[in-house]
């Protein structure tokens, strides 16, 4: 396995004099070409692009390239959140932190939302515009654990037009969920 060669670099005592014989500096020549060899295997990088960042693959033990504006973040513009519209309208409806921190959706009936994929110390936002009436969400983060919000579980906005902004943390514990409503 390829690994960075800190702990094989090469001396110049044969190579730090005019007077030097080239013959006896053959093994740190030759260490310098291992070196260099462990170096370009150690980044697994055919051609970068405008925006590429490397990232370490632990799976291979390698840097390779991974682009910037395909994660939750984009280096060559003011960082801003990736926002993923859910498709779904009502009944369940998963949040997925892998996919995207921020989550979008119109809600038209009774919903449960599970959230998953969060790690500890992550967050994920959750905007639902209201379009029904007296519509109420159950708020989990695998189909039955309840997030704990302050003062229990909230009640969503009863006035179609209206958005709710959730927003769940998970401390590696317990999710920890937060409520603005009636944004308008």
């Amino acid at each position: 396995m390829t690994t960075w060669p800190s702990g094989s670099k090469a001396t110049t005592t044969h190579t730090d004099s005019g007077t030097d014989l080239p013959r006896l500096a053959r093994a740190d020549i030759n260490q310098n070409i291992l070196n260099v060899n462990d170096v370009i295997d150690y980044f697994n990088v055919a051609s970068a692009a405008d925006g590429d960042i490397l990232v370490y693959n632990s799976s291979t033990a390698k840097m390779e390239l991974g682009n910037s504006n395909t994660g939750f973040f984009n280096v060559k513009e003011s960082p801003k959140e990736t926002i993923n519209t859910i498709s779904g309208t009502s009944g369940s409806i998963t949040v997925d932190a892998a996919v995207a921190p921020v989550h979008k959706m119109t809600l038209n009936d009774n919903t449960t939302f599970t959230f998953t994929n969060m790690t500890t110390g992550t967050s994920v936002s959750l905007i639902i515009n209201i379009n029904a009436n007296d519509k109420s969400a159950t708020f989990t983060s695998d189909g039955s654990t309840l997030v704990k919000f302050s003062g229990g579980a909230p009640t969503l906005t009863g006035t179609s037009g209206q958005i709710d902004f959730v927003v769940v943390f998970f401390d590696g514990t317990n999710y920890i969920g937060s409520i603005t409503q009636r944004i308008s």
